[in-house]
Parts: structure tokens; sequence; C-alpha cells
């Protein structure tokens, strides 16, 4: 994927894209950046215009004013395809970015023909699902002059049990983010209860979790009109980059419906 700058009103977005074709905007998880989409951004290529952007704060993009909402991101999002001349998308998030390509569908429901969403996070239980962000490991991570927050951002990466090269690609993502490297995480347990607004979502959209989120999967495809989910047995936060022809050969055969 080639690399390139668009110019929004809080800064630069920095961003990754590939072919040509109706467009896909790829949205990737806290504390991540649009590296994550990069082999399989090119797999989609073949058939799309692939687009994924750095959302603010992450990877090489400017840092906003202050912690967005994800609606603000979502908004930025907006902004990017303004700046693109793209009139409408289909969208694909993983984890947070799963959520803001919903707040971007309930923003501008024009805006998006269908999303794939990977590990969508939700709870029915509004405040349980706040609560989630006392947690230690959501807690921001200071920049010490020793670099000791790398073994810190090395360590919530490496509780999923992943190879080392994706372990080590997540921790310069964190690393790049510096002290904004948790904010997506802040913003997502600050946002508000999607319970009824998932109702008005009208776009087509496809789910895909672990086993452990069968439950939660079930009841936001309930709650969407136009939904489906899929139980990936071995789907974890890095699926993406660890099988990228796997995930893309998913996507498109949701988007070529």
């Amino acid at each position: 994927m080639k690399r390139a700058y668009v110019e929004i009103e809080e800064g630069q977005m920095h961003y990754r894209c590939a072919g040509a074709g109706e467009p896909i905007i790829l949205l990737h998880m806290s504390g991540s950046s649009s590296d994550e989409f990069e082999r399989a951004g090119d797999l989609l290529a073949n058939k799309y215009a692939v687009y994924a952007p750095d959302l603010l704060a992450f990877g090489s993009s400017d840092k906003p004013p202050r912690v967005y909402t994800l609606k603000e991101h979502a908004e930025t999002v907006i902004e990017f395809m303004d700046c693109l001349g793209v009139k409408a998308a289909y969208f694909v998030g993983n984890l947070v970015g799963a959520n803001i390509a919903v707040h971007v569908a309930m923003a501008r429901p024009e805006r998006v023909k269908r999303m794939f969403l990977s590990s969508f996070c939700y709870s029915a239980d509004y405040e349980e699902f706040r609560s989630y962000g006392s947690l230690p490991v959501y807690q921001p991570i200071p920049i010490s002059e020793d670099g000791s927050h790398l073994v810190e951002m090395w360590k919530r990466t490496k509780r999923y049990q992943e190879t080392t090269d994706v372990i080590s690609a997540r921790t310069l993502c964190m690393h790049l983010a510096g002290e904004w490297s948790e904010s997506l995480h802040y913003a997502l347990f600050s946002d508000i209860d999607l319970t009824e607004c998932l109702r008005e979502v009208k776009t087509p959209v496809k789910l895909i979790g672990a086993p452990a989120e069968e439950e939660k999967l079930s009841q936001v495809a309930e709650l969407l009109p136009d939904a489906e989910y899929e139980i990936v047995n071995d789907l974890n936060p890095f699926f993406d980059r660890k099988y990228p022809e796997r995930f893309s050969q998913m996507v498109r055969e949701f988007f070529d419906q």
C-alpha cells in the first residue's frame, strides 16, 4: 500500500491506500494504526480502492487538540472521506475501529454502504461496560525517561499470546502514539449507550467474533435491522495482521453480495 496525507481541520491525517474501484475504508483498533491492514489492504486492492487512515493521535497522523470521543473520531473519518472525494464507502472496523464505523453510520448513513465489524465492543449492561474503563490494562501509560513504558506496552499486547512479530508491530504503534496510546479505550468506555442507537443503523452489517463473544454478537445482531454474525474460532484482536488472506476473503465475500 502507498502512503499519503490529507489535511483536515484538526491537522494532517496519514493514510495508506491501494487499488481502484469501489472504496473501502479500514479503521484500526485501539493502540494501533493503519499498518495493521498493510497486507490485507493489498489483497483487497485487486478489486477495491482501499483507504486505511491513521486515526488522529495514532500512526503518523497529527494529535488532536484533546482526547476525542468516538463520535468526534467518526467526524474526522467523514472529513477524511470529503478530502478524498469519497461520497460513500464500504467500512471495515476492528474492535474500537468497528465502533467508530457504527458512529459514522449513525451520523451519516448515506456515506456507508456496508460494514464488516470484527469484535465490535458492546455490552447490554451499560454501567458494567463503562466500568471496564477503570481496569489497569486500559489506563494511560506515562512516558518514562528510562523507556520502561515500552515494557508495559509490550505486556499489554503480549497478553493475547501472539507471535513476537505481531507484538513488536503493535508495540511500535503504541510507542508512536505515546501518551495517547490508550485514548481510544478511554473514548470507548466513555461512549454513549448504543443499545437503542443500533436499531437506527439501516446498512447491512456482518459481525465476526470469537466463541466467547457469541452472546454479545447475537444481542447486537438482534438490535441491528440488517445484520448477520459469524463465530471465528481463532479470532483475536490481531487476526487481520496474522491472517490477512483469510480476513480479506471474508470481507470480500460479504461486500460482494
